[in-house]
């Protein structure tokens, strides 16, 4: 038994060493590899925008998605979510679902950039990764909203700041 474990370890190795791919990054999601965003050629029909990605602490990266789905010959918003990149994370929370939040004229719509706040006596600091325009079908008919996606870091004590998750807003 042990022979089999060593000999498959070796295996994993050296096909790592063959391919150029480490066996840590071996077992990322596609969302932490690909580098751009891309529409499936097979059905369901499908538009998979890379919104884009953020450090966490020195060698993790959040990598943010937002997907369309093909209705009625035009795309619309279908879900976003959160890829925690980088060992070790990936094999224990590799990708996290992020709901829409309606926030017309809240800072999330309306800030340029960067912007923080105070919750529950903490700062938060909202960090600006990027927007993508799509429809949204919640209503009878789909209507156009530009959803903002925003890295979302809480300071707990003076200089000791922790990533906390992403906000989707939808403005």
């Amino acid at each position: 038994m042990i022979r089999k474990l060593v000999f498959i370890a070796v295996a994993v190795v050296t096909l790592g060493m063959v391919t150029g791919v480490s066996p840590a990054h071996a077992a990322q999601d596609w969302r932490c590899t690909m580098t751009g965003s891309f529409s499936d050629l097979n059905p369901p029909y499908s538009t998979h925008w890379r919104v884009g990605s953020r450090t966490v602490g020195s060698s993790s990266r959040a990598v943010y998605w937002l997907h369309e789905k093909a209705v009625s010959g035009g795309y619309v918003f279908d879900k976003a979510d959160r890829a925690h990149c980088d060992p070790p994370s990936p094999l224990l929370f590799p990708v996290i679902g992020m709901q829409p939040q309606l926030l017309v004229g809240q800072p999330a719509c309306t800030s340029p950039g960067t912007f923080s706040e105070v919750k529950d006596g903490k700062i938060v600091t909202n960090h600006f990764v990027g927007q993508v325009r799509s429809y949204f079908s919640g209503t009878l008919y789909p209507f156009p909203y530009t959803f903002r996606v925003w890295h979302v870091e809480v300071q707990h004590q003076p200089g000791v700041w922790t990533w906390e998750g992403g906000l989707l807003a939808r403005c």
